[in-house]
């Protein structure tokens, strides 16, 4: 075997080699980690299942990574770090989540939460904290009682069904008169509709009737016009009414309060009244009677006469006596003036008068 068979093998090896590597990125998605730079992730999950060295890790469905160690911590949970190529930014605000598949392999997906630019990137040594998605076959088990569920309300729901389309037949076929006698009272309700619907053409057909109508249409408005004045004056009224009413409400409430007082002062008064009476009573007796005085005045004019005699005697002797009571009072003065004038003492007693 000469130099030039041994290069030729050897180039078809590289060649069948390099074919190989390339189905293999075509089938894993990516070159492996060992081919470029890589800067270390942590996360930590409570449950890791399905989680190995090698799991890949995506971010928006691409590849940037793999999972290199996966150890048990302290508090009871996972740590996973994976190796991401250095030129995908981790941010804080992502999230990795661990997802099965039906095949039973599992990836960790980084997720982002809610993006407030500007975003902060995730420095070194920080640690993310993970989630668990369900397993497909744990949902599957989870829904198995809720589909025996629905399985169950179906059946109720075709009994329910092929009940109904038993009562329909029986109704429609004849075995049941309820509908035609449903029928019935419809047909018999439609035709009343229609003899309400002629007597009401008859009467909106005929032009008179049109025209009032549409006279006490247009008298409508002021019809409802006098109305809302006619209401507002018996406001008016009610409002008087109810102001009297408080006025004299006012009035009564003292009487009230003072009604047996009243009543009392009311009942002596007619027990005085009544008093009066009867001595009015007594003198008009007695003065209609002649034996008395008032009697004898009022009946025997002689009476009067002689009393109407002595008015004037007085008024006559009053005027004899003015004479008298002037020189009295003349006399009164002189000697007040005088009084040596009254005799022997008056002369000895040169005293002066009183004036």
């Amino acid at each position: 075997m000469n130099d030039r068979v041994m290069q030729f093998r050897v180039g078809v090896m590289v060649l069948a080699t390099a074919i190989i590597a390339g189905i293999l990125i075509v089938l894993f998605g990516d070159l492996p980690s060992l081919v470029q730079a890589t800067y270390p992730l942590k996360m930590d999950f409570a449950d890791a299942r399905g989680v190995s060295q090698g799991t890949p890790v995506r971010k928006n469905g691409i590849l940037v990574g793999r999972v290199g160690t996966v150890t048990l911590n302290e508090r009871g949970g996972v740590t996973v770090v994976a190796d991401i190529d250095s030129y995908v930014p981790i941010y804080t605000d992502e999230q990795p989540r661990i997802a099965g598949t039906l095949l039973g392999d599992a990836e960790i997906s980084l997720v982002p939460g809610r993006i407030v630019p500007p975003r902060q990137r995730l420095a070194q040594g920080d640690v993310l904290t993970g989630a668990v998605s369900r397993d497909p076959f744990e949902v599957f088990a989870t829904l198995e009682p809720k589909f025996g569920a629905t399985l169950d309300s179906l059946a109720e729901a075709s009994a329910s069904v092929t009940k109904l389309s038993t009562n329909l037949d029986r109704m429609f076929l004849g075995e049941d008169d309820k509908f035609e006698k449903m029928v019935r009272k419809t047909e018999a309700a439609l035709d009343n509709f229609s003899i309400a619907m002629n007597n009401i053409n008859d009467v909106m057909g005929d032009p008179k009737a049109r025209e009032k109508m549409k006279a006490a249409i247009e008298a409508l408005p002021q019809v409802l016009a006098d109305l809302r004045t006619t209401v507002q004056g018996i406001g008016t009224t009610v409002d008087t009414a109810d102001r009297n009413l408080r006025n004299l409400e006012g009035l009564t409430k003292p009487l009230g309060e003072r009604g047996e007082q009243m009543v009392a002062q009311v009942d002596r008064t007619i027990g005085r009244l009544d008093e009066t009476l009867q001595q009015a009573a007594l003198f008009t007796k007695a003065l209609n009677e002649s034996q008395g005085t008032l009697g004898k005045l009022v009946r025997d004019p002689q009476v009067y006469n002689d009393l109407a005699q002595a008015a004037q005697n007085v008024s006559k002797l009053t005027k004899d006596l003015r004479p008298i009571v002037d020189d009295v009072r003349v006399f009164t003065d002189k000697i007040a003036r005088h009084p040596e004038q009254l005799g022997v003492r008056g002369a000895l007693d040169r005293r002066p008068g009183l004036k």
